[in-house]
């Protein structure tokens, strides 16, 4: 059989544009700009492609040593050539630092219809943004990884963005509440490690996701009554004068919608003030997953993981990591009474429960005890002790307790 010409068989030259674009968005953009190689048709492709992602794998391990300069290079060739739309601008190098290129890129970028933008500054300072950026009306997503923000004075919110990313950033307690409030489409907003504020006011009522981390003192949430997922950690103790206006029911009581719930850190400490109630005000009747800490040196935040366990009626999984700390309590636990007339609920969904480092203490095998006794579709409850050497004695101990559930098991981690 007669072989064919090359040129008829050349499908690379005569790929559909949107197959090009996907195998260009897997590639690096060093690998997408050497596909000029491949093909005749293909010399000018990747000067198109609406998708900028530049990170370590644009530099040869050789040129690492040079790393943030061999970057810029290839950053300002791939903006000066490229031609058509940039939707897509994403650098997040572990050898970018802050340096004036920065600022021309931006510049440059403000003529387009930006949907994504991602900028890591990942060694020296911090760098400032620039104002502009703050034009980019289009954006969906942006990124800010060790930056300077100071918006203009009449912005007035990106009317698209959806997801808002903030990780070692400098800004104020206006900018960050403004930043929020003001972007009308707003559904995932992470902050960790910030600089700046200190006092966090949480408002958008079409949020969904929420993850914050760092050092602050106040956090406060209005209006997120679509709010599904909150994953909060405080990183440091707060001072006890510093706790004055925080309280469980203010900050946790009004995210009705919620459906999975992670505490880390000392944000049940922080929260820990005034009196704890019985029950919340409403009920979390959405909320299908909890993952906390419990201090069993403070009887503080002992009822408010009890309260939040009776406002929580279709509760599907429960894991409570416990630890001992009696000189950061609030108030230490002097007598269990109170706790155990506090516990109040049936837990009729509930199907997996995981404590963690247990220490064979009181308030653990009360929290066991009435877990087991009143979660009448209970499949599993797993356990693990934070030393050596209890692991029978405790066992022996939660196997007499009542179980409602005839499919519990009891289940020892190592």
């Amino acid at each position: 059989m007669e072989m064919a010409s090359s040129s008829t068989l050349d499908m690379l030259s005569n790929l559909p544009e949107n197959i090009l674009e996907i195998i260009f968005s897997h590639l690096s953009i060093r690998d997408v700009v050497r596909t000029s190689i491949l093909s005749t048709n293909w010399r000018y492709k990747w000067v198109s492609i609406p998708h900028l992602i530049f990170n370590d794998k644009c530099i040869p391990d050789s040129d690492s040593s040079f790393g943030h300069d061999k970057l810029l290079k290839i950053v300002n060739h791939v903006l000066l050539l490229h031609k058509g739309p940039i939707l897509t601008f994403k650098i997040s190098s572990s050898h970018l630092q802050t340096c004036s290129e920065i600022d021309s890129w931006i510049l440059h970028l403000s003529l387009n219809s930006l949907t994504e933008f991602k900028l890591q500054i990942s060694k020296s300072r911090r760098h400032n943004v620039l104002p502009c950026l703050f034009t980019f009306r289009k954006l969906i997503h942006l990124t800010l990884v060790g930056c300077i923000i100071v918006p203009p004075v009449k912005f007035k919110g990106f009317e698209c963005l959806k997801n808002l990313i903030f990780q070692k950033v400098t800004l104020s307690n206006a900018t960050l509440k403004c930043l929020v409030s003001a972007c009308p489409q707003l559904e995932s907003l992470t902050l960790i490690d910030m600089d700046g504020p200190t006092h966090i006011e949480i408002s958008n009522p079409k949020l969904k996701y929420l993850w914050i981390s760092g050092k602050f003192i106040g956090i406060s949430f209005k209006d997120l009554r679509l709010l599904v997922y909150a994953n909060i950690d405080l990183t440091t103790a707060s001072h006890p004068d510093q706790r004055r206006t925080c309280n469980f029911t203010n900050i946790l009581g009004s995210l009705l919608s919620i459906q999975n719930l992670v505490i880390e850190g000392w944000f049940l400490q922080s929260i820990a003030v005034g009196d704890v109630a019985r029950k919340l005000p409403s009920t979390y009747n959405h909320l299908k997953s909890i993952y906390l800490p419990l201090n069993t040196e403070d009887m503080k935040e002992i009822l408010i993981v009890i309260c939040l366990l009776n406002s929580s009626p279709n509760l599907q999984e429960l894991e409570i990591l416990f630890w001992r700390n009696r000189e950061s309590a609030i108030v230490p636990v002097m007598n269990l009474q109170e706790a155990k007339d506090q516990l109040d609920c049936t837990f009729n969904k509930l199907r997996v429960v995981n404590m963690s480092k247990l220490f064979g203490m009181e308030i653990e095998l009360v929290l066991t005890k009435f877990i087991l006794a009143n979660s009448p579709v209970l499949e599993k409850m797993f356990i693990s002790t934070a030393k050596k050497g209890i692991e029978l004695t405790l066992l022996k101990e939660l196997l007499q307790f009542k179980r409602t559930s005839q499919r519990a098991k009891i289940v020892h981690l190592d």
